[in-house]
């Protein structure tokens, strides 16, 4: 069994990261939807790998990858739906540099929460992706909701201490 510290997370990351997107590329045929579900295994692992008792991170992370393609697959949301091209509607993309810049953001985001202590990145992650309440995550973790409390902010002023965001 692993224990998930914050340099192994680190350096699984940056080992298998684009295997990881290339693997899921050939299942969803769209290389932008695999960086995407690549980021939610990632994620996965990171709030449920404590929780499991995996001998091989690296299969367990290819297999969340897996699972998540297939289960886009079966989405009906998957699906594209061609419809007549109407030339007055503007495209609702976004531009390549604002989608890059998008892009980059994400993965300074996952690079910090991946350097986070495995104690308050729990509380963040449960905070903010499972979005449960104090209470809820002081149960699951067997805390006092003050130090829910207390966890948060660190995992938020580490986060700010590496993000900054321009005011206008």
């Amino acid at each position: 069994m692993y224990l998930f510290d914050s340099f192994f997370l680190i350096d699984l990351y940056e080992k298998h990261r684009s295997s990881l997107i290339s693997s899921i590329a050939r299942l969803t045929g769209c290389r932008e939807t695999a960086a995407d579900l690549a980021q939610e295994a990632y994620i996965r692992l990171l709030v449920h790998g404590h929780e499991a008792d995996i001998s091989h991170p690296e299969a367990y992370l290819f297999r969340i990858g897996r699972n998540l393609a297939i289960d886009y697959q079966r989405s009906p949301f998957s699906k594209t739906e061609l419809l007549p091209l109407d030339e007055e509607l503007l495209c609702p993309s976004l531009p390549p540099d604002e989608l890059a810049c998008l892009r980059q953001q994400c993965e300074i985001l996952l690079d910090v929460i991946f350097s986070m202590t495995a104690p308050c990145r729990d509380v963040f992650l449960l905070r903010k992706l499972d979005e449960l309440s104090y209470n809820e995550i002081a149960v699951r973790l067997a805390i006092s909701e003050k130090t829910v409390q207390r966890r948060l902010v660190q995992s938020m002023l580490h986060i700010n201490r590496y993000i900054s965001y321009p005011f206008p």
